[in-house]
Parts: C-alpha cells; structure tokens; sequence
C-alpha cells in the first residue's frame, strides 16, 4: 500500500477519534515515503493528542525542514514545546511567529505562556497585554483570563489591581439584556439541584480536593449535576460520573448556550470550580443562570458582584477585604485532600546524615516571582553551605531555563552550583521521594504552594511560607494553621529569613512522622466535615434566596 492511501487510512482513524490507530496508519505511510508531508504532518497532531509531545515535535520539524515557510506547521511545533514544557525553544519559535506577523494575537498569547514557565511573570503580563489588543471575538475570553492570571503570580500586584482588571473582563462578558426571572420552586428546605462548572475532574490535583463533594453528598437533599468543560475524559472523569444525577460535556457550548441549559436543568445553587484556572468559566455565572452562585476554590476575587459567596478559610478571608466583590463566607476549610495512604514512609532529614542542609520546592515554576528569588537567596545566603532543590515535572529540562534562572539567583549572590535542578516522574512514589531529599521547603510569593504543600507536611517537611494580602499569598498558610503549624508562616520577608534558618537549625531534631499524624487527624484530611459544611452554606443561601423571591 502507498503513503497516499496509509494516509488516508491514518485519516478515517483520525475522524473517528481513534488516535493511536492513527499514529499507526502516518508512521505506515512514512515508512512507505518518509518525505510524505501530510503523514509527518498528522502523525504531529496524533501524537500531540496522544500527549507525545516531543514526538509531536519531532514530526513538525520534519514537516518544517520540507516546507519551511508553513506558518501552521511552525505554530504546531511551538505549541509541541510549549506543552512539551520546552519553554526556551517555545519562546524562540513565538517570537519568530511574532516578527514574522506582528499582527496576529495567538503568539502573544503562546509566548505569554511560555514566558510564565519560565518564571517572568512581569513580561508575560505586557505579551498578554498585546494579545488582547489584537484578539477579537471569542478568542479574547482566553487571552483575558491568562491576562487575569499571570497578575496573581507576579510579584508587587496589589489586591485591587487583581480586582480591578478582573472586573474590566466582567464588564466586557457580562451580558447587556438582563436574565429572565427563575421558575425554580421557592421551597426552603426541598431537595436542591446543585451544578458543578469545572474542567477539573480528570486526572489533575484539584480533582482531589473537589473528591469529598461528590464521595460524600447528602444525596437525600442534594442531587449533584456537572457541566464538564474539556473533552478530556479519563478513569478519574469516569468515577466522578458515576456519582452525579446529571452530566454535561459543556466545552463546546457558548456562553448564553451553557446558561440556558443550566436554566433548564433547573439549577437551584451553582458553583465554579477553581474559576481563574485551566479552562473553568466564570460566564455562567455572568449570565445568573441559577438562583445562587457560589465561587470555590479559588484564589482571588471575580471582579463582579454576580456571585452570592466566595468560599475561604479563616486564615484566607484575612486578605484585606475590600478587593472581594463577593460575600466572604468564611469554612472551617475550604481545601481538603485525601489521605496519600500510597505515599512512601516519611524520612529521615538529610542533614541528620551531617550533610548540609537541603531547602526545596517542588512548585510549579510559574510561581518563581522576582520576590520568591530574593526571599529564597536571602535564605541561602543566611544558612552557610545550603543548597536548593527544585522540581516540577520536566521543567527544569532545557539548559536556557536553568541557566536563566541560575543568573537571576547570582544577581542576589548565589553561585550556581548552590542551585540543584531535578528532573522526575509524577508518580506518586517517585515524585513525594524529592521530599527525602529536603530539610525545609521554602513556598513561593505571592502565589504559594496548595496540593505541593500538602505533599510536604505529608512527607514530614516542614514548609516556610510567607502570607501577603491576597488570597492566593494565603493559601498555605491556611493549611499550616489548619494541622496547627501558624509558627511556619511569616508576615514579612525578614520573617521568612528568620523562619528558613530557625527550620533549617532544628531539621535534624524534627519528628517528620509526627507532623504527618497532624496533618492526617486535621481538617485538611476530613472530607465528610467539608460537604457537610459545604452543603450548610448551600442551604442558607438557598433560604436567603427563597425569601427574597417570596418578598
């Protein structure tokens, strides 16, 4: 059989969703022609779909070297990087898109992206800036919400200038005629239809948190609804399906298109998931299309006066409150996570061996501000001969971002060779195993750690974090006051210096196990009490809401 017809096969497969009999039917065809530029070109998308990613960009730049001037060929291979998490040759590709059309929004997006993973945030703020300057109709949505984003990690933003540029997207997505009045049943105390708007429930960590909602509902007085915004379907979207009364795949709704089908499921109390991150949507909410509109799980204010409540903890709600647009109801938590009974035993500090001490973060590099930098040199230069691991994944995997990164700490003093990158798995043994090899864990500023957190006191390690006046420089020390650990958390930089080395000094003495028996027997790990306390919240606002409409 020729590549022609090998490729035509790879198509059908391809049409029917069948990726990897695709895979198979383009390397078939290209082992027929090697140069048959359709093949390489879909054997790219197959394996990028496949979440092959460096053999996605392996076939685009075969593709690329045939056809140098195909300006789609080029944008795939970026985005093969950038998901590949090869942002330095991401951001070369971007800029040479964005020089060659300075005109077309997407790469400033894309190289927003890749300038966050590359931790410099105040640059990827001005790429995004530009993208929305150019984007038009519905691709702006995104381009806004990265632009929202990127604000929360870079350091020195102020909470009302979160605010603020969150309520210039709310005004701009809000719609102009207002919604219909609710034929819900104004009935107090009957069973509520409670819907979920997330992309969240698959295989990512805020599923975890999100588990105790769905494993523990109140069946008899709530029924449990989802619109799952991604195409993404996995064994996890596949246990949280099972346990719902309704479901809707919404990714493909637009947004007067997801508020009605909202309305007409008949959706007493609605509630986003996380709503800044990943592909969650905050326009169901700007549409009122449910009676109550909850925010949870997430990390700053929306902007709008759309929501009923914005769930945090107490320690959270301390940011200064008038940046919220939304009523703070304060939880006992509002993060809870499933015991890691799979988790490797905890270690022995490594310092107790009589090496030097080991600071870590296992953050996503996203969260490495200017600020996180200075704060964590001032603590290797306050701790003599310390060193800091960093991993995340395969970030650290290109030479220009460790290098980059590696100059910045030398602008503060620190050489090098005091820096340790690794690389490694996400299993869950392999990836808690890094734990092993720190004394303290030191959080980034302003945006701190959440499910990396947890995973440190887990493992026995403390974490020093620093709160600020946001929610999302709040984050952990919510957790640390939630296992009883407050003496972990700083107000200002030279508290978290101080703390770092008081940590550092007592690492070789610290009973690891015991702080994860704190974290076990915490809130952080009782699920039950989160729906419970979820739900009451629910039904109060539903009263509220029903004798408003009773009025």
């Amino acid at each position: 059989m020729n590549a022609d017809a090998l490729h035509a096969r790879g198509a059908a497969a391809q049409a029917q969703g069948d990726w990897s009999g695709a895979r198979t039917a383009f390397e078939a065809a290209l082992a027929a022609d090697p140069a048959h530029l359709p093949s390489l070109v879909d054997l790219g998308v197959a394996r990028f779909w496949l979440r092959d990613h460096d053999g996605a960009a392996e076939s685009f730049l075969a593709a690329l070297r045939l056809r140098p001037d195909d300006r789609a060929i080029a944008i795939n291979l970026a985005r093969a990087y950038e998901e590949g998490m090869r942002p330095a040759a991401a951001e070369r590709l971007w800029r040479a898109l964005i020089a060659a059309d300075p005109s077309d929004p997407g790469p400033y997006t894309h190289l927003g992206n890749t300038l966050m993973w590359r931790s410099r945030q105040e640059e990827a703020i001005e790429a995004y800036r530009t993208a929305l300057a150019r984007a038009r109709g519905p691709a702006r949505a995104q381009v806004w919400k990265s632009y929202i984003n990127a604000h929360l990690y870079a350091a020195a933003v102020a909470p009302e200038r979160i605010r603020d540029v969150a309520a210039e997207y709310a005004a701009e997505f809000a719609p102009a005629i207002p919604p219909p009045p609710f034929a819900n049943d104004p009935d107090p105390e009957r069973r509520l239809r409670v819907g979920y708007v997330t992309s969240d429930l698959r295989a990512h960590s805020a599923a975890r948190s999100f588990d105790a909602l769905f494993e523990h509902a109140d069946r008899a007085r709530f029924s449990i609804h989802v619109y799952h915004d991604t195409d993404v379907h996995d064994a996890t979207t596949a246990k949280f399906r099972a346990r719902c009364d309704g479901w809707r795949t919404s990714y493909d709704l637009d947004p007067p298109a997801l508020a009605a089908a909202i309305r007409a499921d008949g959706i007493d109390v609605l509630v986003t998931m996380a709503q800044h991150f990943d592909r969650n949507r905050i326009d169901p909410v700007l549409h009122r299309a449910a009676p109550v509109r909850i925010n949870a799980f997430d990390v700053a204010t929306s902007g709008t006066d759309a929501y009923d409540a914005f769930f945090a903890d107490p320690t959270m709600a301390a940011a200064r409150g008038d940046a919220f647009t939304e009523r703070v109801v304060r939880l006992r938590t509002v993060y809870v996570h499933p015991p890691l009974d799979l988790a490797p035993p905890v270690a022995r500090a490594p310092s107790a061996a009589g090496g030097p001490i080991a600071f870590g973060s296992a953050n996503n590099p996203v969260k490495i501000s200017s600020t996180t930098i200075a704060l964590w040199a001032a603590v290797l230069r306050a701790v003599a001969g310390s060193t800091l691991r960093l991993k995340f994944h395969a970030a650290y995997r290109e030479r220009e971002v460790r290098e980059g990164l590696a100059a910045r700490f030398a602008a503060h003093g620190i050489p090098s060779d005091r820096l340790v990158f690794e690389l490694g798995g996400i299993a869950t043994e392999d990836h808690l195993r890094f734990y092993d090899r720190v004394d303290v864990a030191l959080d980034t500023f302003p945006f701190t750690g959440s499910t990396t957190t947890f995973e440190a006191l887990w493992m026995g390690v403390p974490v020093v974090t620093r709160a600020g006046d946001t929610v999302v420089s709040r984050w952990s020390a919510g957790l640390l006051a939630r296992v009883g650990r407050r003496d972990l958390t700083a107000e200002d930089d030279a508290g978290f210096v101080a703390l770092a080395v008081r940590e550092a000094g007592a690492a070789a003495r610290q009973d690891r196990a015991a702080l994860r028996a704190a974290v076990r027997g915490s809130v952080l790990c009782d699920a039950v009490r989160q729906a419970r306390d979820f739900e009451r919240v629910y039904r109060a606002l539903w009263r509220r809401w029903c004798a408003k409409a009773r009025a």
